[in-house]
């Protein structure tokens, strides 16, 4: 796969059920002020989708992929994160 474009449709429909479910998993864990996709990769031809959170209170001049340079950050330990992950993969179980 070299990328977005060569994607068949239920690649994309997959990719894109997947993004929602995590988005609105992780709106409702963090309920932050935003929760962003976006899709990347230069150096080799593949695909890959971030799906992050702006938290609220992140400073206007932080631009919007920019939280980690944010001192003030919320940050999660190794053990909140695993919990974390955990809750969030319960939003990929089967639909009824």
């Amino acid at each position: 796969m070299s990328g977005l474009p060569s994607l068949s449709e239920p690649e994309a429909l997959a990719i894109a059920r997947a993004v929602r479910r995590v988005s609105r998993a992780l709106d409702s864990e963090l309920t932050p002020e935003f929760v962003f996709s976006a899709i990347a990769g230069l150096s080799v031809p593949h695909f890959h989708q971030h799906v992050f959170v702006r938290p609220f209170g992140a400073p206007s001049s932080l631009s919007w992929n920019d939280v980690d340079s944010w001192d003030d950050a919320p940050r999660v330990g190794e053990a909140e994160l695993a919990l974390l992950c955990g809750r969030i993969s319960a939003s990929f179980e089967p639909e009824h």
